[in-house]
C-alpha cells in the first residue's frame, strides 16, 4: 500500500533520495544512480527511468516524462501508462489521454480507481456525460470508501440535476456509513422535493437505519419526506402505509419531543378527511395511522388523536384494535382542556356547504344564516308556535307593540334595532332587503324567512329575538327547522280548545326530533273561560297535559281582552324565569345546537342524493311517456293537416266546379240567343262583326252582373267554412298545448298556428272578384267553313234585297244550331285561370298555417330527447360512482364526531366554546 501510495502521488523517485544529500537536485541524484546501476552486471534501469519520468512530470517536462515512461515494461508498466495518459491530459491531448487510460489493464484496485477518476474528469471536460456516468458508477461499485469518490459523484449528479441518482447515492451512503452528514443531505433533498419520484417503501430501510443511529435526525427526515409526499394523493397514501410500518418499530421514550411528527399526523388526518379521497382509499391505512398517532402523542396533548380514534371507530365499527380505543377513551375521561371556537364549527359547516355547491346539492343560505344567529350570544332566540286558532301572531304583535299585518306563509324573526324598522327576506340564495310596504305585503304571501328588526322595548329588555312560525302549509317544515336550534319554545294554546288535533300533531313531531329544547306553554284567550269557576282547573289541566309531552313544562295564562301593558310584565317575568341562561350554559347549549345543525345538514345531504336519484328516475319515466305522446301527436298532426288540406281544398273545388258547370251550360245558350239580334234589315256585310261584339258584350255582362256576385258570395261562404275548420284545429292544438304543459309542469309547449293565411285568402278572393273582365272572344271572325261561307255570301248577296231573307235565315239557323264548345272552353279557361291557381296554392297555404306548430313540436321533441339523454347520463354517473358523493359525507361525519368527542372531554373544565 505504501508503494502504491507513492506511485499514486508520483513520488516513487523519493526512494532514491534516502541515501543522498537532500540539497542535491533529484535529477542529479537519479543520474548518479543511473550511472552506478550501469556498473552492475546485469543491470536494470527500469525503476530509475520510472523515477526520472516522475521528476520530469513535476517539472512540467511532459515530453521527457513520456519518453522515460514509454520504456517501462516491468510491474510498473500499468502505472507508467497511467502517468503517460496523465501527461497527455496535462498538455491538452485529451483524445490521446483517453486512449491510453482505456487501454490500461491491471488487477490493482487503487490503479483502477485512479484511472477511473482521471477518466471521469476527462469525460466531463470533453462533455461525454454518459461516459462520465459509467465511469463514476464503476468507481462507486469498486470502492465507495475511496477518497473523494462519493463526493465527486454527488457533486456530478447535482450539477447534472440528476436528483434520482443523487438521492440513490445519499440513501446508499446513509445506510452504509450511517454518517449524519448523509442524513442531512438526504433531508435537504426531501425539503426540496427531490425524493418524490421514489416509492415511499424505498426509504424504509434507510429510515430504520437513521432511527437506530440518531432519533432526532430520524424525526427530521420523516418530516421532510412526509411534506414532500403530501401534494401527491396516491404517493401520500403509499407513504402512510410506510409510516405505519415504520412506527410499529419505533419506541416512544418518556418526555421525548415529537412535535413536528405530531403536526404531520394532524395535517395528514385533516387532509385525508377534507381532501378528494374515498373511504376505500383510506380504510387500508387510517386505523393504523390513528393508532400510531395516538402512540406518538401520549405525552403531548393526546386529546385530538384520541377523539379521532373514537370517531373513526364509531363510523367504521371495530376497525381499530380494542386496546387502542380503550386507551383513547381513558384519555377523554381524563378531561384535557379544549377550547372549541364557534368560528371553527362555522368554518366546518362552510366547508360542507362549499362541497355541496360543487356536487349540485346546495345546502342553501338559510342554514348558514341560522348558524350565524347561533353565534350571537347577545340574543336569546325564542320560538313561538301554535295552531291556527291559538291567536299566536296577535299575541306576538301585542307584546311587541307593533302590528305588521297577517303573514300567512312567512316565518318572521323579530329582533331589536335601535333605529327605524328594517326588513330582510332570507332565502336559499341569500338576503334580499325589502324596500317598500308593497314589497313587504307581497313577501307576506310567499314562502320565506323574514328578518324584521324594530325598536321594541320588549325585545330590548329581554335581549331576545322572537321567531314567529306561521301556520301555513309550511308550518311543520319551518318549525322543525328552527326548533332544534332555538333557545326555547313557547307554544301558544287556545284556552277554549287546548291540545286540539293540530296541536297534538305538532307536539308529536317535535318530540320525535329528540333534540333537548326548553318548552313551555302560553294559554291564550283566557277571557273566554275566565268567568268560569273552572279557571284554575283549566290551567292545571293544561299543565298536566303539557307535561305529558315535556315533563318540565310550565303554563302561562294570557287574555287577549285585558290591557296588554298589564300582562306584558307577567310575560317578561315568565320568559326570564323559564328561558334565561348564564353565559357558560348558553355557550354550551349553542355549541350543541351548532353540532346538531351540522349533523342535520349531513343527513339532509344524504337524503338529497337519494331524492335526486328518485327524481331523476321519475323525470326520465315521465319524459319518456311525454316523448311517446309527442311523437304520436306529431303523426296525428300530420294526418290532421292532410285532412284539413283535403276538406278545404275539396270545398273550394266543389264550388268552383259548380260554377264551371253553370258557365259551360250558360255560355252556349247566351250565344245561341244572340240570333234575336238579326233581322232581314241587318247589314249582312258587317253582321258578323256586329254579332261578335254583341256576343262578347252579353258574355261579359253575364259574368260581371250575374255569375261573379254569386261566385264571390259562394267563396265567402267557403272562407267562413275554412276559417271555422282552421279555428277548430287551433282550439284542438290549444287543448293539446295545455295537456302537454300540465305533463311538463310548466308552459313549454305553445302550438300557435298562423292565421295570416285567412287574411291572404280573403285578399285573394277580393282581388279575383274584381277581375271578372276577360278578353274578347273571336266567336264569328274565325276561319271556319260555315262562317267563311256566311261572311262571303253576306258580302256578295247582301246588296240584293231579295237575298236578305235567305241570309237572315242562314245566319239565324247557324247561330241557333252552333254548339260553341270551343268558345265556352276558352271563356271558362280564361275566367277560372286565377281560381285554378288559387286552388293549387291551398295545400301550401294550409301547410304554412300548421308550420309553426310542427316547428314547435319538433323543438319540444328534440329538447325532451336531450333532457332524457342528459338525465340518463347523470343517473348513470350517480349510480356508477355513488361513493363519490356519499363517502365525503361519511368523512364529514367522522370529523363532526371528533369535534364532539373533544368538547365532551373538556366538559369538566367548562371551556366548551370561545
Amino acid at each position: 500500500m505504501t508503494e502504491e501510495k507513492l506511485l499514486m502521488e508520483k513520488s516513487f523517485y523519493g526512494t532514491f533520495l534516502v541515501d543522498y544529500d537532500t540539497n542535491r537536485h533529484p535529477i542529479e541524484v537519479l543520474g548518479q544512480a543511473f550511472v552506478e546501476e550501469q556498473q552492475n552486471e546485469p543491470y536494470d534501469l527500469t525503476f530509475i527511468r520510472y523515477a526520472q519520468g516522475e521528476v520530469y512530470f513535476h517539472s512540467k517536462d511532459y515530453e521527457a516524462a513520456i519518453f522515460k515512461w514509454e520504456s517501462i515494461q516491468n510491474e510498473l508498466e500499468p502505472w507508467a501508462k497511467k502517468n503517460i495518459a496523465d501527461s497527455y491530459y496535462e498538455i491538452g491531448l485529451l483524445s490521446s489521454a483517453e486512449d491510453v487510460y482505456t487501454a490500461i489493464q491491471t488487477e490493482s484496485t487503487i490503479l483502477t480507481l485512479e484511472v477511473s477518476l482521471q477518466l471521469f474528469s476527462l469525460y466531463i471536460e470533453r462533455n461525454k456525460i454518459q461516459s462520465a456516468y459509467r465511469t463514476i458508477d464503476k468507481a462507486l461499485a469498486i470502492d465507495p470508501d475511496y477518497p473523494n469518490v462519493t463526493e465527486l459523484a454527488r457533486a456530478f449528479y447535482e450539477e447534472q440535476e440528476d436528483w434520482n441518482k443523487a438521492v440513490e447515492l445519499a440513501v446508499q451512503e446513509s445506510i452504509r456509513t450511517q454518517d449524519p452528514a448523509w442524513f442531512m443531505i438526504l433531508r435537504e433533498y426531501g425539503d426540496q422535493g427531490y425524493t418524490t419520484s421514489f416509492a415511499p417503501t424505498y426509504f424504509y430501510d434507510l429510515l430504520i437505519a437513521v432511527y437506530e443511529k440518531d432519533r432526532k435526525q430520524f424525526k427530521d427526515l420523516v418530516s421532510a419526506l412526509w411534506t414532500s409526499y403530501r401534494s401527491n394523493p396516491v404517493a401520500h397514501i403509499e407513504w402512510m402505509l410506510t409510516v405505519n410500518t415504520i412506527f410499529e418499530y419505533v419506541e416512544i421514550l418518556p418526555n421525548e419531543s415529537w412535535e413536528d411528527i405530531l403536526s404531520q399526523f394532524q395535517e395528514a388526518y385533516v387532509g385525508f378527511l377534507e381532501g378528494n379521497y374515498l373511504v376505500k382509499d383510506l380504510e387500508g391505512f387510517m386505523p393504523s395511522m390513528l393508532s400510531n398517532w395516538l402512540k406518538v402523542s401520549r405525552d403531548h396533548q393526546p386529546l385530538f388523536p384520541a377523539a379521532a380514534v373514537l370517531a373513526w371507530n364509531d363510523v367504521f365499527s371495530y376497525s381499530i384494535e380494542q386496546m387502542v380505543t380503550d386507551e383513547a377513551e381513558m384519555i377523554l375521561l381524563e378531561g384535557d382542556s379544549y377550547q372549541a371556537r364557534f368560528e371553527d364549527i362555522i368554518l366546518f359547516l362552510n366547508k360542507i356547504m362549499d362541497w355541496s355547491e360543487r356536487n349540485d346539492a346546495s345546502v342553501g343560505y338559510k342554514t348558514k344564516w341560522i348558524a350565524e344567529q347561533l353565534m350571537d350570544l347577545s340574543e336569546h332566540h325564542l320560538l313561538i308556535a301554535g295552531s291556527g286558532s291559538s291567536g299566536k301572531s296577535s299575541f306576538v304583535q301585542s307584546v311587541l307593540g307593533e302590528s305588521v299585518g297577517e303573514a300567512e306563509d312567512s316565518t318572521i324573526i323579530y329582533s331589536y334595532h335601535d333605529q327605524q324598522v328594517e326588513v330582510k327576506e332570507i332565502h336559499d340564495h341569500g338576503v334580499h332587503k325589502v324596500e317598500s310596504i308593497a314589497d313587504f305585503e307581497e313577501l307576506m304571501q310567499r314562502e320565506a324567512f323574514v328578518e324584521y328588526k324594530l325598536p321594541s322595548e320588549f325585545l330590548k329588555k329581554n335581549r331576545s329575538a322572537i321567531i314567529d312560525v306561521q301556520t301555513g302549509k309550511r308550518h311543520l317544515d319551518d318549525l322543525t327547522a328552527f326548533y332544534p336550534v332555538a333557545d326555547g319554545l313557547l307554544y301558544v294554546l287556545n284556552a277554549d280548545a287546548p291540545f286540539n288535533a293540530e296541536d297534538r300533531q305538532t307536539l308529536r313531531k317535535l318530540a320525535e326530533i329528540g333534540q333537548p329544547v326548553n318548552v313551555h306553554f302560553l294559554l291564550n284567550k283566557m277571557d273566554k273561560v275566565s268567568h268560569s269557576d273552572r279557571t284554575e282547573e283549566i290551567i292545571e289541566s293544561a299543565r298536566n297535559k303539557a307535561r305529558e309531552w315535556f315533563p318540565d313544562a310550565e303554563v302561562l295564562p294570557y287574555s287577549s281582552l285585558e290591557a296588554v301593558h298589564l300582562q306584558r310584565q307577567d310575560v317578561q317575568s315568565f320568559l326570564k324565569k323559564q328561558y334565561m341562561m348564564n353565559g357558560n350554559v348558553l355557550k354550551a347549549e349553542r355549541g350543541a345546537k351548532l353540532f346538531y345543525l351540522v349533523r342535520k345538514t349531513l343527513r339532509d345531504l344524504y337524503s338529497k342524493r337519494k331524492n335526486r336519484e328518485n327524481e331523476l328516475k321519475d323525470t326520465i319515466e315521465k319524459n319518456e311517456d311525454i316523448l311517446t305522446r309527442l311523437n304520436g301527436f306529431e303523426n296525428y298532426l300530420g294526418d290532421m293537416q292532410s285532412d284539413k288540406v283535403s276538406v278545404i281544398k275539396d270545398s273550394f273545388h266543389k264550388k268552383k266546379e259548380a260554377m264551371k258547370k253553370e258557365i259551360s251550360e250558360k255560355i252556349p245558350r247566351i250565344l245561341s240567343g244572340c240570333s234575336d239580334l238579326i233581322s232581314e234589315e241587318s247589314d249582312f256585310k258587317q253582321i258578323h262583326t256586329e254579332l261578335n261584339e254583341a256576343m262578347n258584350t252579353r258574355i261579359q255582362g253575364y259574368i260581371q252582373d250575374d255569375l261573379m256576385p254569386r261566385y264571390v258570395k259562394s267563396l265567402e261562404e267557403w272562407l267562413g267554412f275554412s276559417k271555422q275548420e282552421l279555428k277548430d284545429s287551433q282550439n284542438y292544438l290549444n287543448e293539446m298545448s295545455e295537456t302537454f304543459n300540465e305533463l311538463f309542469g310548466k308552459d313549454k309547449v305553445v302550438l300557435q298556428c298562423d292565421f295570416q293565411v285567412m287574411d291572404d285568402w280573403r285578399r285573394d278572393v277580393n282581388r279575383m272578384g274584381t277581375r271578372a273582365q276577360i278578353d274578347k272572344e273571336n266567336i264569328l271572325l274565325r276561319f271556319k267553313p260555315a262562317q267563311f261561307l256566311l261572311k262571303s255570301a253576306g258580302k256578295l248577296l247582301g246588296v240584293l234585297p231579295q237575298n236578305k231573307s235567305l241570309l237572315y235565315n242562314q245566319y239565324k239557323r247557324y247561330l241557333e244550331n252552333e254548339d260553341y264548345q270551343d268558345i265556352t272552353a276558352s271563356v271558362v279557361n280564361k275566367f277560372f285561370l286565377q281560381f285554378d291557381l288559387f286552388e293549387k296554392s291551398l295545400q301550401q297555404d294550409v301547410h304554412s298555417f300548421f308550420a309553426e306548430p310542427f316547428k314547435q313540436l319538433a323543438v319540444t321533441i328534440k329538447d325532451t330527447e336531450t333532457d332524457i339523454a342528459s338525465d340518463k347520463e347523470t343517473l348513470k354517473k350517480m349510480k356508477a360512482n355513488p361513493e363519490r358523493y356519499f363517502d365525503p359525507i361519511t368523512l364529514f361525519e367522522v370529523k363532526l364526531l371528533q369535534h364532539e368527542y373533544m368538547v365532551k372531554a373538556s366538559y369538566k373544565a367548562s371551556h366548551h366554546y370561545s
